[in-house]
């Protein structure tokens, strides 16, 4: 299967991992499903991105919010 989770989201780009490969892509956020934020679960089907909900997206939202929030710390 193909499924991407969002990194980040950042100045209107999404970061997208591979939950299998671990690789990354970056897209304009606007051209992916309404609705969705850090940590959504995306799967590609063609070349379309449908946005998927599974047990473990509050996890990796959580994992993704904590994450920014140590990284703004450190701005400061």
């Amino acid at each position: 299967m193909n499924r991407w989770v969002i990194d980040r989201i950042e100045e209107g780009m999404a970061v997208l991992e591979n939950i299998e490969s671990m690789k990354t892509v970056v897209l304009p956020a606007a051209d992916l499903p309404l609705g969705i934020h850090e940590g959504s679960t995306l799967t590609l089907v063609g070349r379309i991105f449908v946005l998927t909900e599974d047990e473990g997206v509050s996890d990796r939202s959580l994992r993704i919010r904590e994450k920014m929030e140590r990284l703004k710390k450190k701005d400061r």
